[in-house]
Parts: structure tokens; sequence; C-alpha cells
């Protein structure tokens, strides 16, 4: 029996949500339109219901094929909505423990978002890769120099000396709305600029990577979903939080301030940003250090 996984957004959280479809056997997924390409094709989904621009909650609920289990992945008011009435499982999103992290600096307790997508939906979290790719002696670096928010961004400067040391190919991503800032590190280090709407581009570099490395952001874990090693920059907000559930190396500076917001939104309330600005290039560049080519290295 089909189960029906509600997910609308962010990048990051649709992204992460890969990690259960693959247990659940077959999986109808409800996600916003812009991400309905990209779960088409995750393990276990057999069928998208994508919510368009400006559709209403009733009008996406006589579409979706209801009868099977339905797993609430995303607990907002839309998704509640929506499942009203069909005994949904749903997230546990951790509010409260998240909001009193920020705001009293507790060592966190929280438990990765993978493991609670698992446990609303009564499975085990799948194997990676979530996403699978094509993936012949991947020999690029990748570097996702682009953020939703301004706090979680490193330096150019930073990204452009971190290259430097890399004699492979590099690719630099970005989303739709950092196109300039993708063009501009990629023409300094001779690289292959992708920025899309979309993400076929995105993961036909991404096949192509032999490491990504990134801010806290929704393609560096798209990155890990295709089973690609990842180095994750936190700065705002921590390794611990929940997030941080991959292969690879997360890098940042333990500060007394952090985490400072949940999502990394606000700007730095210090006003030295330091948890970025303390992510030195040598750091990244020894964290990056096991995952050179042959003949290669950073």
């Amino acid at each position: 029996m089909r189960t029906v996984l509600v997910r609308f957004s962010s990048l990051g959280d649709v992204v992460l949500c890969g990690a259960v479809t693959a247990s659940l056997g077959e999986v109808c997924f409800v996600t916003s339109a812009r991400y309905a390409g990209l779960v088409a094709r995750f393990e276990g989904v057999q069928e998208v219901v994508a919510l368009q621009p400006g559709e209403g909650v009733g009008a996406l609920r006589a579409r979706v094929p209801w009868g099977g289990p339905v797993v609430d992945l995303h607990g907002s008011l839309r998704s509640r909505a929506l499942c009203l009435g069909r005994g949904a499982a749903r997230l546990d999103r951790q509010d409260m423990a998240r909001r009193t992290r920020v705001a009293f600096k507790r060592p966190a307790q929280i438990p990765p978002l993978v493991d609670r997508y698992a446990t609303a939906a009564g499975v085990a979290v799948a194997a990676r890769p979530w996403i699978r790719l094509e993936r012949r002696d991947p020999q690029a670096l990748g570097l996702v120099v682009g953020a939703a928010h301004a706090a979680k961004r490193w330096p150019e400067a930073r990204w452009i000396a971190l290259a430097s040391g890399w004699d492979g190919p590099k690719v630099v991503f970005g989303g739709p709305d950092e196109a300039e800032v993708v063009q501009r590190v990629a023409a300094a280090i001779g690289a292959e600029p992708v920025a899309e709407q979309g993400f076929a581009r995105t993961l036909d570099a991404l096949a192509r990577c032999r490491v990504v490395v990134g801010g806290d952001t929704g393609l560096l874990h798209l990155a890990a979903a295709c089973g690609v090693p990842v180095v994750g920059l936190f700065g705002p907000t921590t390794s611990a939080d929940g997030f941080w559930c991959h292969p690879g190396e997360a890098v940042e500076v333990p500060l007394p301030c952090r985490p400072c917001s949940r999502h990394g939104a606000r700007p730095c309330p210090i006003g030295d940003h330091l948890c970025m600005e303390g992510l030195t290039v040598e750091r990244v560049r020894s964290a990056l250090s096991g995952y050179a080519a042959a003949g290669t290295g950073p």
C-alpha cells in the first residue's frame, strides 16, 4: 500500500526525506512544485503530487491518492490542514528544544532530523545514496559558495584561496538567486559554474565531484544524499542541532554565542561574525586532505 508523505520545503529538509522514502517502499510524495522533479528521483518514490503556486489546500487535497498510511514530515499549518482526518503520523519538530538551545546555549540533546523523520514514518534510516547517480571516477572539487542566509556565507576570497590548491577540475554551485557570486568565484578559479532554477545540471555536476564543501545549506545536503562525501562549514548554526547527519567532516569554531538562531537567518548579534570569519582556509583544507585525487591535493 502506497504511503503518502508530505514535506513542502525547504530544499535541505526535503532532501533529508530521502532517508526514509527507500525504507517505506512505495511513496507518493507531496511537495512544492519547485522540488517535484528532484523528489521523483528519490529511492522509493513512485508518484509526486506537486503543490502549484497559489494553489489552495482544498484543491491539493483532492489530487492526493489517499488510502494508505500518511506521514506528515512538515508539521506546518498547511500540512496539518492537508492531512486533517487522515490519522497522519507527524514529525516531532523539537521546536521548544531548539528555541531553548538558541536562547540559553544549553548542550544539544536534539536527535538528528533524519532520525526524527524515521521515527515518524516507523522505519529505519535508509543507507545512502538516497538519490542514485552515475558516478564514474569522480575527480572534481565541488564548492557550494552561496547560502539563503547571509550569516552562513563564507567570504568569497576564502573560497578562491581554498580552490587554488586543488589541481583537478572544480565546480561552483549555488541557487538561482546566487548566480552572480557563483560566476565570480568560478571565473576566478577556472571552474564550471552551476546555478540553475531546477536540478538537472546540478545533479549531473555532483556525479563528477569527488567531494563537496559548503555551508549548512540545502545543496550540501543534496550532495550528501547523492553519496558524495561532504565537508560542512558551520557558523551561526552548529553540527549538533540536528541537521548534520552525513559521512564527512563538520568544520566549526567553538564559541559561546553559537547557535545564535535556529536557521542562521539573523545577522550576527555581536557584529564580528567570528563563527564564519574564524573558519580559516587552512582548517578547511585540512578537512579536504583525505579526499584529494591521486596526483592532486588541496
